[in-house]
């Protein structure tokens, strides 16, 4: 018998991985981050290589992951414990835009809104559509709307059906380029990945992509100690999980938002390795794997 184990088959999240952060150089991004910040009207401040500045009454933290090239995004919120409040939040999760509620630790309180951008390049647009969605959450207008006057958008119902279409054009050549075969059924994309089928929506503003893909879910929305470990594994991955409604009862899928400013095949691979990740995370925590 043979004293050398055969090393475990990559599994079809590490190979998206690997074929995205192959084709994208590692840079730092720290400067256009800062810059961003205080075209804004903010005072960023720095710690290591973390930026942060005030957003309403939060401080708002947002670091460039050169390792997986990602911009991350988060603000502190007002914790709850209460059912309702937590399953509002779990279906909020479902919404398109790109910020979504996580825990850090289920069992203390540590609610926050984030984003997850991956950026080929930096992509002002996609970080400043992320701060607007942000800012408006924490209740500064003035903020979100100096971000949604700065970045690139649709102006009037004709220039968002254009960004749709190209939003649209952008999503099947980057299923193409990645490798995944996808069958577009009105306007959702069924992707065949090897645990089954994750679902791609664009937004109709042509901002954002969805991508989803549903959960062996059946606790409902009552246990408190479920509800809250469900947004606690939302807080490590760019995806997070969500709850909704369905005929045989609660839902919950994994989710994840891809901004599509600029969409890039390897933003669109991203979006599918994240929702492959956290769905079999929480496969192996509930014992289904």
């Amino acid at each position: 018998m043979s004293l050398l184990r055969k090393k475990p088959p990559a599994s079809q999240a590490d190979r998206l991985a690997a074929w995205r952060l192959a084709s994208i150089p590692g840079r730092d991004h720290g400067s256009e981050v800062r810059d961003l910040l205080t075209e804004l009207g903010l005072e960023p401040e720095r710690r290591g290589d973390v930026w942060f500045a005030t957003v309403g009454s939060r401080l708002v933290f947002l670091k460039w992951h050169r390792d997986v090239r990602v911009l991350a995004g988060f603000a502190g919120l007002d914790d709850t414990h209460d059912p309702r409040g937590l399953a509002n939040l779990l279906r909020r999760n479902l919404d398109p835009g790109l910020v979504w509620f996580a825990l850090d630790d289920a069992g203390e309180d540590s609610l926050g809104a984030r984003f997850n951008l991956p950026m080929d390049a930096f992509d002002r647009d996609a970080a400043l559509l992320g701060l607007e969605t942000l800012a408006r959450l924490l209740g500064d207008e003035h903020v979100a709307e100096r971000a949604r006057a700065l970045r690139a958008r649709p102006a009037g119902e004709m220039e968002e059906q254009a960004a749709d279409e190209r939003t649209r054009a952008a999503l099947a050549a980057g299923l193409a380029t990645a490798g995944l075969h996808a069958a577009q059924r009105d306007s959702v994309w069924e992707i065949d990945v090897e645990r089954g089928v994750v679902q791609a929506i664009p937004r109709d503003t042509g901002e954002s992509v969805l991508f989803m893909h549903e959960l062996d879910y059946a606790a409902g929305t009552d246990d408190v100690q479920m509800l809250r470990w469900l947004l606690a594994a939302s807080d490590w991955s760019g995806a997070r999980i969500g709850l909704a409604p369905l005929p045989g009862g609660e839902g919950g899928f994994a989710a994840c938002s891809v901004a599509a400013t600029d969409l890039q095949p390897q933003a669109v691979a991203w979006g599918v390795e994240q929702i492959l990740r956290v769905a079999d995370a929480y496969d192996e925590a509930t014992g289904l794997a």
